[in-house]
């Protein structure tokens, strides 16, 4: 089974990010849908089912445009709490991995993804 059935990134609030020369982490508010094996009952106030999780790259050969967390401004929900917006676009390719979001349109070569949801 897919571990990324059932995730909608685009419909995900990115909480945080770390870059190092072999790791890109994400740490996520995942949006969780009926398909994913991690998927509960959303909560009353809930459009669907939403846990923390992070989004792991790791063992790349290369990553490119990244920008660093102090650069952007977070947005301030009705709650108090602070997120990055959505994960605009993820794609895997012949050579790694794209993804765009607030911390650019980042460019990973080989190496592989991990999606790792809290319960």
């Amino acid at each position: 089974m897919d571990p990324m059935d059932g995730i909608d990134l685009q419909d995900s609030f990115i909480l945080s990010w770390t870059v190092s020369e072999n790791e890109f982490s994400i740490q996520l508010e995942a949006s969780i849908w009926p398909s994913s094996v991690h998927y509960t009952k959303p909560k009353p106030n809930e459009y669907t089912c939403y846990k923390k999780a992070v989004l792991t790259f790791s063992d790349f050969s290369y990553i490119s445009n990244v920008k660093e967390q102090s650069e952007i401004t977070p947005t301030t929900d009705l709650d108090g709490s602070l997120d990055y917006g959505n994960i605009d676009s993820f794609s895997k390719t012949e050579s790694g991995f794209l993804i765009s979001a607030c911390f650019g349109n980042v460019t990973i070569n080989s190496g592989k993804v991990v999606l790792s949801v809290c319960t």
